[in-house]
């Protein structure tokens, strides 16, 4: 039997919440990696809240899309993840700019960064062309199946901040 709890918090008024779509995202992700249990927070923070928090936590004073943070006490093999305790940052004031910069969807790109955050706690890097590659690739594969399309596009995000456990 599986439990999966997932708290949402909004400090943000720059995209409107549908709290069920995010359910199902985290909950299709979860599902995906055999995930049965999990404690899952997730706060939609504007760019001040997130800068803090990047700064605080990785010393960098920088806004970015998504901060992810393992909450499990170290036991087992990690590889063999069953069960996770997590809690997501997203900057919503993020996602409204660039879709509206680049005429898309900013809810998209807000699961965008929720799926991005789950998969690091995963075991997903970004850190290298190739491992970002498989990783906005399974980003885009999930995507698609719960409907908001191929969201990940490269070619957009030369520019774009540096993404991963930042």
């Amino acid at each position: 039997m599986s439990q999966v709890e997932i708290e949402i918090t909004n400090y943000q008024k720059a995209v409107v919440l549908d709290r069920r779509k995010i359910r199902k995202t985290i909950g299709y992700v979860l599902r995906q990696f055999g995930i049965q249990e999990a404690c899952v927070s997730l706060a939609v923070v504007g760019h001040d809240r997130i800068t803090e928090l990047k700064e605080r936590y990785f010393g960098r004073k920088i806004s970015t899309d998504v901060i992810s943070f393992d909450l499990q006490e170290a036991a087992g093999d990690p590889d063999e993840k069953v069960r996770m305790d997590c809690e997501i940052v997203v900057n919503g004031q993020r996602a409204a700019d660039w879709a509206e910069a680049h005429r898309t969807e900013a809810e998209a790109e807000l699961h965008l960064y929720i799926v991005h955050g789950l998969l690091h706690q995963l075991g997903y890097d970004d850190q290298t062309a190739e491992e970002a590659g498989k990783m906005h690739k399974k980003e885009n594969q999930f995507l698609e199946k719960l409907g908001f399309g191929k969201v990940y596009r490269i070619e957009k995000r030369k520019d774009s901040c540096t993404r991963g456990r930042s």
